[in-house]
């Protein structure tokens, strides 16, 4: 009954069509409450749960006035001066799904409007990027974006701290739009361009990029998509970076040289000690072989080199010892009368003493 009579009260206190939204993971959701002038005093909060008042927990809730209130991934700022506040929820996930509610603290009953947040995974498109310029230069950043927001308005914002983005927004497709050193193109095929000329050190930090959905309605919010992270060091540095990237390339070119001729050194080294591990090889072994024995004589006084064998037979004879004479040795020798024709036979006899005795001849015929 209870329950019962806290959602007749909700209903005529304001409740109704719930405000959907649509965010992706990783990116974040700025969503607009609007409330009445009469309640600019009053603390305004954004709480998640199915019945106000009853179920529903704060995620934020604060009664300071036109600057932005940080809690955890909640931020909220009330805009006094348009009666209305902005609740911007960070770092999304499919388990931020489901109902909202912008409220309004009043001393009986809460003034609430409904909203219905639905957080979807696309792996379509990156969700981060990082980028890195040069001082005077530029940079070109696209970023995909789902076709569901085709139609709608997009842009290019820079966030600093927890508060929301400062905004360049596009409202035309499939031409350039400039705003100052930024040029902004949505070629209507779900990619949208940005080119950031003149770059300075202060351009770095986070940058998103996004779509308005209904932006102009009372249900309009804004959805961020891919976000940006822009580095621009100071010329100091990048001149560092550069010559230490000098020094590393010139240090990694040396040290390949000294490699090589290293190497080339240890091979040098290694074929050298080879050759005289056989030179010296070689020398023992001809140390070791044994001469072959001549069994020719070479007889000089002829350039023509003739030589005589000889031995073709020897007859000896022995006569007794009691014999005084002579013995008679016969000696055939083959010499060679000109040595283009076959040997010839020459018979030599010799009749040599058995004592020496010089007064006995010795003939010879020839």
């Amino acid at each position: 009954m209870k329950i019962l009579l806290i959602f007749t009260l909700f209903l005529i206190s304001g409740g109704g069509e719930s405000e959907r939204v649509t965010g992706y993971s990783g990116g974040g959701v700025l969503i607009r409450c609007r409330y009445d002038t009469g309640y600019i005093s009053n603390q305004k909060y954004f709480c998640k749960g199915p019945w106000p008042a009853v179920t529903c927990t704060d995620q934020i809730k604060t009664g300071d006035k036109n600057k932005w209130i940080n809690r955890g991934r909640f931020s909220l700022f009330d805009d006094t001066r348009a009666s209305q506040f902005w609740v911007l929820i960070r770092e999304l996930t499919v388990e931020d799904s489901g109902l909202y509610y912008c409220g309004v603290d009043k001393s009986f009953i809460d003034v609430f409007t409904p909203v219905e947040l639905k957080v979807e995974e696309d792996l379509s498109y990156e969700k981060s990027i990082s980028v890195t310029g040069h001082v005077g230069g530029s940079v070109n950043i696209s970023c995909k974006y789902p076709q569901s927001h085709s139609s709608d308005p997009k842009f290019l914002c820079r966030r600093v701290g927890s508060d929301d983005c400062n905004n360049s927004s596009l409202n035309e497709s499939r031409r350039w739009i400039n705003e100052g050193k930024l040029h902004l193109h949505d070629d209507g095929k779900q990619i949208f361009t940005v080119i950031i000329n003149n770059l300075t050190e202060g351009d770095s930090g986070e940058y998103w990029c996004g779509a308005e959905s209904d932006w102009t309605s009372d249900h309009g919010y804004k959805v961020y998509i891919t976000q940006i992270n822009l580095r621009v060091p100071a010329t100091s540095e990048t001149a560092s970076s550069t010559a230490s990237t000098t020094t590393m390339n010139s240090s990694f070119k040396t040290s390949t040289v000294s490699s090589v001729i290293t190497a080339v050194s240890v091979v040098l080294l290694l074929l050298l000690i080879g050759l005289l591990f056989f030179t010296v090889t070689l020398r023992k072994r001809s140390k070791t072989q044994v001469p072959a024995s001549t069994q020719s004589q070479t007889l000089g006084g002829s350039t023509n080199d003739h030589r005589v064998f000889l031995s073709e037979y020897e007859e000896i004879k022995d006569f007794p010892a009691s014999d005084a004479g002579a013995s008679t040795v016969y000696s055939t020798a083959e010499i060679p009368t000109n040595p283009s024709e076959p040997s010839q036979s020459v018979y030599d006899n010799v009749q040599l003493a058995t004592v020496c005795d010089f007064s006995n001849p010795i003939y010879s015929s020839a």
